[in-house]
């Protein structure tokens, strides 16, 4: 329930992002969204001891990496044309370009923000200098690399 609380959050908020920034979006955005907060979500609490800018670069190289495979789907492949960054500079393909990978850098702290209100709040997961531990969801913490607080000598 964890991951699919997660896909859903991510989903619904970059559509919504879409919407406030183009005025409209597609379905496929929703998955990808999930997907590329679901990712973000895993860089955070896997490179616990990286610094900020680390953790930015690499989630906006994961997201750019994402936003060209679903483009490469979506748009090339099926011919939805859903976006088309072939106007703007040092794009690839159209399909990805350096102005939204600066974005998607950008975006990455609030997301990871938000990925740790997730655990903390809706799923009881805290976390601590070097380890996530859980009160109330030992199967979905143990699925984040976390230890059930109970079960812990603080």
């Amino acid at each position: 329930m964890f991951y699919l609380s997660a896909q859903l959050t991510g989903g619904f908020l970059y559509c919504l992002i879409e919407i406030l920034y183009r005025g409209y979006t597609h379905v496929s955005m929703f998955w990808l969204g999930g997907l590329c907060f679901l990712c973000i979500g895993g860089i955070r609490r896997t490179f616990r001891d990286g610094g900020a800018a680390q953790k930015m670069l690499l989630c906006a190289g994961v997201i750019t990496l994402l936003e060209f495979l679903c483009g490469a789907f979506v748009n090339l492949m099926l011919g939805l044309a859903v976006w088309d960054y072939s106007s703007m500079p040092m794009n690839v393909m159209g399909q990805v370009c350096i102005t939204y990978s600066a974005a998607w850098c950008l975006l990455a702290v609030p997301a990871m923000g938000l990925d740790v209100l997730l655990c903390r709040y809706a799923w009881g997961m805290e976390r601590q200098p070097h380890q996530c531990q859980s009160a109330s969801a030992p199967i979905y913490a143990s699925r984040c690399g976390m230890r059930n607080l109970t079960n812990s000598s603080m």
